[in-house]
């Protein structure tokens, strides 16, 4: 079987008001032993997976990049004792304040092959007012450094709450830079974030004008929008990524990480202390568990084809899950064709335009 893994470092230097993910930024005195557990439950999912191949390695958080050199080896040596394929993907996420030649030449020389920068902007009072521990200087030299020992370079922009004269200038520096990949956010208000009790609040038609400049400005200097999100020079989209919304097998491991395996989802306890305890006592993390039937399965995976920019094959669609989809989804495909929010090109599924991309959530949410 083929695997995707994800590996889940929940350590901050400091917390950003916008980030909902599970991470901390005053416990780093439980890294130690958050590290052993995490490697013992490497160990114990591939002894009871032996006969995987990793596809993909995606290292997120948190902030990886706070791990030195010698901690993060001992995670992929734990992984690599595992089956991995040939061209095996390993990313990792870097904070540009981590980004030194140093630091870099150590992960070029144990094997990542691919780097995601979170400079989030190139404008100072952007990352001021995403209280980011970069500015814009670093921005740049993190790109510039990275560039340098690595081919397969991506980059964070969070955008939707700033001028429209300051998102072009960014979007003007993050092109000059010869990088292959952008993820570009729209800056999310979670309930959980310290945003969210400040009450920000985003204007909708600034979000609408700045999404569309983006696509179509990117794509006048090729790099193609390949999902909502994000955006690549033609041959350097995310395997890893790619492997989610195509509905392939993956495993999340660490603290509140989730895993989708022959046809059953997991998600790992969110309570640090919980999930190191569970880890040395011999127990399993894992706090859900679902194992979805025939119809959700269909649902799920449509839903997930249709954020990529190809949309649903019919044809493959219907031959992967055994199913007619535009029977299973007729009335909702018929309403959506009317609305033209969804449309069939080439036997294709596929949102409309990139205008509907932004109320995906209210098309998605059609077809649950």
């Amino acid at each position: 079987m083929n695997l995707y893994v994800y590996i889940h470092i929940p350590y901050c230097y400091k917390k950003c008001p916008y980030c909902s993910f599970v991470s901390y930024e005053k416990l780093l005195n439980t890294k130690q032993n958050y590290l052993s557990a995490l490697k013992k439950e490497i160990e114990n999912f591939f002894s009871n997976n032996n006969q995987c191949t990793i596809q993909t390695i995606y290292i997120g958080g948190g902030t990886p990049s706070l791990l030195k050199s010698d901690e993060l080896q001992s995670i992929l040596d734990s992984l690599r004792k595992n089956i991995v394929s040939k061209d095996c993907e390993v990313t990792i996420e870097v904070n540009p304040n981590n980004a030194n030649k140093t630091y870099l030449k150590l992960l070029k020389e144990m094997g990542i092959t691919r780097v995601s920068l979170g400079t989030q902007s190139f404008n100072n009072k952007k990352l001021q007012f995403l209280n980011r521990l970069h500015d814009s200087k670093q921005s740049f030299q993190s790109v510039e450094n990275t560039l340098e020992f690595f081919k397969n370079v991506s980059i964070d922009l969070i955008y939707g709450f700033e001028d429209f004269s300051d998102f072009q200038e960014d979007l003007k520096y993050a092109v000059s830079l010869p990088i292959k990949h952008i993820s570009a956010y729209i800056l999310s208000i979670e309930r959980s974030t310290s945003f969210y009790r400040q009450k920000i609040a985003l204007s909708e038609e600034n979000v609408e004008k700045q999404f569309l400049y983006l696509v179509k400005f990117l794509k006048t200097h090729k790099i193609y929008q390949y999902e909502i999100s994000n955006f690549a020079k033609k041959g350097f989209e995310s395997k890893h990524n790619q492997a989610y919304w195509q509905n392939c097998n993956y495993v999340g491991l660490g603290l509140s990480a989730s895993s989708y395996i022959n046809e059953v989802r997991y998600k790992n306890t969110d309570k640090l202390d919980e999930y190191i305890n569970k880890i040395f006592e011999g127990k399993d993390p894992i706090k859900k568990r679902e194992k979805l039937g025939p119809k959700r399965k269909i649902k799920e995976a449509f839903i997930l084809g249709l954020r990529t920019i190809n949309g649903v094959n019919i044809e493959q669609f219907n031959n992967k899950y055994n199913c007619n989809i535009e029977d299973f989804f007729k009335s909702q495909l018929s309403n959506h064709y009317q609305l033209k929010t969804l449309k069939k090109i080439n036997g294709s599924i596929k949102i409309a335009n990139p205008k509907k991309l932004l109320i995906s959530n209210y098309i998605l949410s059609d077809f649950i």
